[in-house]
Order: C-alpha cells, then sequence, then structure tokens
C-alpha cells in the first residue's frame, strides 16, 4: 500500500507514461508540478519517493542529462500499470465504506426513536 506522497507521484507518472504505452522522459519539475498543493511535497521528498517506488516494483528510473537537463526516464512495471485499478478499487472500498456507515447510523436512530415511542407508550 502507497502513503499519501507515493500515490500522488504515481497519479502523475501513470497520467503521464500511459499517453506513450508506459514509458516517458521527464523533468523533475514537471512532476511536481502535477502534484496537489494541498499536500505537503517538497523538492527533497521527490527522489526518495521515487526511490520507494522503485524498491515496490511500480516503475523502473534512468536518469539522464538532454541538452544540460536533468530528466527522468520512466517505465511502468507490472504493478504500475495495474496502479490505476488499484486506486479505483481503494476508492470504492472508501465509498461503501462510508455508505455502510451513514446506512447504520440512520438505522441506530430509527431504533432510537422506536424505543422512544414504545418506551413513552408504556409509561402513559
Amino acid at each position: 500500500m502507497l502513503n499519501k506522497k507515493e500515490s500522488a507521484l504515481m497519479r502523475v507518472i501513470y497520467k503521464q507514461t500511459t499517453k506513450n504505452k508506459g514509458m516517458c522522459l521527464i523533468r523533475p519539475v514537471d512532476l511536481m508540478v502535477g502534484i496537489p498543493y494541498s499536500l505537503e511535497f517538497k523538492a527533497e521528498d521527490l527522489e526518495p519517493t521515487m526511490r520507494a517506488l522503485v524498491y515496490d516494483e511500480y516503475i523502473d528510473i534512468v536518469e539522464s542529462d538532454k541538452k544540460g537537463d536533468f530528466y527522468y526516464c520512466i517505465t511502468l512495471l507490472k504493478k504500475g500499470f495495474a496502479f490505476q485499478r488499484s486506486e479505483e478499487q481503494r476508492l470504492r472500498t472508501r465509498r461503501s465504506s462510508i455508505i455502510w456507515k451513514v446506512l447504520l447510523a440512520v438505522i441506530g436512530a430509527a431504533v432510537a426513536i422506536a424505543a422512544r415511542f414504545i418506551i413513552e407508550a408504556l409509561i402513559s
């Protein structure tokens, strides 16, 4: 399971690599631009997060220089291609959990109201 920073970076990588058959050539600044501002993601966090994705076998990275600019050549691996599916499954699970909690709260409120009416009827 990926943490928030890894998931955010993986979303950016997935979007870029699926445009070109699972590979892309991208600058670190372009990766940083794709990450939401609401997430505390600093430039120093980029390299360790990329390495974590490599260790978890989501991506493969080759660092290169092109006309004086630093680039990552990123290739999606098997887990990387399955990332979108796992994200959708995670969201589906989260939604169903919220729906169950709301449903149980409504049932609990209905039981409490019914119990109150029954108790009032017995007391009166």
